[in-house]
């Protein structure tokens, strides 16, 4: 049977176009995968019609949102609501989220789980972030912003690998928790006081709500 992914990707801003660098790097990695097919909404096409009629068409095993949010939504292109409380999050039921969202983990994520997702991975908090924002150099060659998007990531990478929702949710905070001591083991007092706290808040607002033994 071939696995499903549906995948919003926004990057509208400067935020979400980070984002993108590493939507970019899962792209390519689900389609080295067997029997994986991924689908895209990116740009414009990340909007709630485009959402719903594709997740109705396709019945998605792995739903990923890449983008902004709220305790109680996630947003699309140009801060379009994708799934509201309330609203419409039954579209997440019966699968696997991964969310990169601020605060969504907080009353989305239990509410999805409520009426059937699977699991739901994000952050109850605001996702903490900093970049360098050299325009001269790729995003994805940003180290500083991939100390935070490496971990928030590797959730993704893990779930296309078949790991479950609990042991990708592991995997991800063992590499959040090494980018944090690699800071702090750097004596920088730059980084330690604006890195360091950041990288820290994300490990302790992350979130794995739901089935741990849910796989893709």
């Amino acid at each position: 049977m071939t696995r499903i992914v549906i995948a919003t990707n926004p990057a509208d801003d400067q935020v979400t176009e980070y984002l993108d660098a590493w939507h970019k790097k899962v792209v390519n990695f689900a389609k080295k995968q067997t029997n994986t097919q991924i689908f895209e909404l990116n740009k414009k096409a990340a909007n709630r019609i485009f959402l719903t009629e594709l997740i109705e068409r396709k019945n998605p095993h792995l739903v990923i949102f890449n983008g902004h949010g709220s305790y109680d939504s996630i947003f699309g292109f140009d801060q379009g609501i994708l799934i509201k409380c309330g609203e419409n999050e039954l579209l997440l039921k019966d699968k696997i989220v991964h969310a990169l969202a601020c605060d969504s983990g907080k009353k989305l994520g239990p509410r999805s789980v409520k009426i059937g997702a699977l699991a739901y991975l994000g952050y109850k908090e605001q996702f903490k972030f900093a970049f360098i924002n050299n325009p001269n150099k790729e995003k994805s060659q940003d180290k500083i912003a991939n100390l935070f998007l490496e971990p928030a990531f590797k959730v993704v990478f893990s779930l296309l690998q078949g790991f479950s929702a609990k042991e990708a949710f592991n995997e991800s905070q063992k590499v959040c928790l090494n980018n944090l001591r690699l800071v702090i083991a750097k004596k920088s007092l730059k980084l330690n006081q604006s890195v360091a706290p950041r990288l820290f808040h994300n490990l302790t607002h992350q979130v794995c709500l739901g089935s741990d033994e849910a796989c893709f």
